[in-house]
């Protein structure tokens, strides 16, 4: 049982550090391999310090239960740690410190265990060795089961390091009771169980610290569940809305007004000026949910599937009126899925327009939505005459990688448009009367009566397309085409860690 604790203890803190680094770290891929390097030096460290300890019977249980009431100590303590030191010069140092010790600790327990189970073998020394790994194993998967699929659904990123560190000083307790044969420690272990119980199981301080709260920003929510951590920021005015930030990166505005234009919305505008009557529409990435919102004030639209990996925004959207009415929107369909794995079950869906507002090309598993392969996917569930648009975030392989699977491929700002047919030029009396035509509720979203609604336009006019070649030759480098394999955008043209 000391095996299977160990392994469930340890496992499950490494899910709660990989989901801290990669907040803090704004969800690049290398996020994952940092704590992984970390996490593993530590087991080595700590099997090393557990060997040492197993020369006799009291002293390894007393080493293995003082080693976890440590551990469980540094668990309770790192969020504060952290928050303590996030802008300080030694912030990095304190992370490399905090998972190299937590991990280092709970090793020690495993040889220990060994040395315990063989000592009481009674000959049958491969079969104990078979079983602490068993127990083990199992205490190693389901930890990151109990934590990753299900716990952190329901406490957040604070309280899960808090629960981690109560269950290692239950379990250190229980151990040096055993040594000591003194019940005054089995209070120790209750009353840490019972306090796992009475943890603020949805604070938030940890978080709102990495994202830079303070004097002059404001968090405004804080949404955590297992898909991840979604919070908003005040605007600087009520009318630019307040900012979305998914894994600590920008994820958009709660604007839907092109005149305020604070979420650069007017790249939706210009996409209701290039199609003409879609009927179907898919949405990739809900998150504030202000495109999604545009593209249903086109007229004559009959059904909207938006599919979103992260429940957690739908929570965030009751909260803003400018957005919540696509709630109860009957034409739109929210599933919450991946995208990749909702359009394979669904071969049969076509769609006159595509959308996909979603995050920085360098952030981890942004190859799903940007590789050709699945830009040969969507394809597939267009129309004809369908338009796709989707975030570049200005990188220049996403537009070259788009080209390779439409004929006609521009970027629009840092935003690619591409179809099968030239969609640029619809004219400036065409695209005036189909943005006249956007309403919401009855009312509509432009006035051309207005000096400030057609200067708007005329702005957005005045941006024009760019082509492969130009894109290229502002690059300076050749142009390469994203794939599921090569993972380009997040590693070799990534942010890096």
């Amino acid at each position: 049982m000391l095996a299977f604790a160990a392994g469930f203890m340890s496992l499950s803190v490494e899910i709660l550090w990989v989901r801290l680094i990669g907040f803090a770290h704004f969800g690049v891929p290398q996020a994952f391999a940092f704590v992984l390097v970390v996490f593993l030096a530590g087991v080595a460290l700590g099997a090393v310090l557990g060997k040492r300890f197993c020369t006799g019977h009291e002293r390894a249980l007393g080493a293995a239960g003082v080693a976890l009431l440590l551990a469980g100590a540094i668990d309770i303590a790192t969020p504060w740690l952290i928050a303590a030191s996030i802008a300080g010069p030694f912030a990095f140092l304190a992370k490399v410190v905090l998972i190299l010790s937590s991990a280092a600790l709970k090793a020690v327990a495993f040889p220990i265990a060994h040395h315990l189970g063989s000592s009481d073998a009674g000959g049958k020394l491969g079969r104990s060795l078979s079983r602490v790994y068993f127990f083990n194993i199992i205490g190693s998967t389901l930890g990151p089961i109990v934590f990753g699929f299900f716990l952190l659904d329901f406490i957040s990123l604070q309280a899960g390091f808090t629960v981690i560190g109560l269950f290692c000083v239950a379990v250190g307790a229980l151990l040096v009771a055993r040594l000591r044969a003194a019940y005054v420690f089995y209070p120790l272990a209750g009353l840490a169980v019972v306090a796992s119980f009475l943890v603020d199981h949805k604070s938030s301080h940890l978080v709102r610290v990495m994202a830079g709260e303070g004097d002059a920003l404001k968090v405004h929510y804080v949404v955590e569940n297992r898909q991840g951590i979604i919070h908003t920021t005040e605007g600087e005015s009520a009318a630019e809305g307040d900012a979305v930030f998914g894994g600590n990166v920008y994820d958009g505005r709660t604007n839907v007004d092109l005149l305020v234009n604070s979420n650069r919305i007017d790249r939706a505008y210009l996409l209701t000026s290039l199609t003409q009557a879609p009927k179907n529409i898919l949405v990739l990435g809900l998150s504030t949910g202000a495109w999604t919102r545009v593209v249903s004030a086109i007229p004559g639209v009959e059904r909207i599937d938006v599919v979103e990996i992260n429940p957690g925004y739908l929570e965030l959207i009751k909260r803003y009126p400018s957005v919540s009415p696509l709630l109860d929107d009957k034409r739109v369909s929210i599933h919450i899925d991946d995208g990749r794995r909702w359009l394979k079950r669904n071969p049969g869906a076509r769609y006159d327009l595509v959308v996909m507002n979603t995050s920085f090309h360098w952030r981890a598993n942004s190859t799903n939505l940007l590789s050709r392969n699945f830009l040969q996917e969507l394809k597939g569930h267009m129309t004809p005459q369908a338009i796709l648009a989707f975030n570049s975030t200005r990188s220049p392989d996403v537009l070259e990688t788009a080209a390779n699977v439409f004929p006609h491929a521009y970027r629009w700002m840092n935003f690619i448009y591409c179809a099968d047919f030239d969609f640029r030029e619809p004219g400036a009396d065409v695209q005036r009367q189909r943005l006249a035509q956007l309403s919401l509720e009855g009312r509509p979203l432009l006035d051309f009566s207005r000096e400030r609604d057609r200067q708007a336009l005329a702005a957005m006019r005045a941006q024009q397309f760019e082509t492969v070649d130009q894109v290229a030759a502002k690059t300076g480098r050749p142009l390469e085409i994203i794939t599921d394999d090569n993972m380009i955008t997040e590693y070799k043209y990534g942010m890096g860690f």
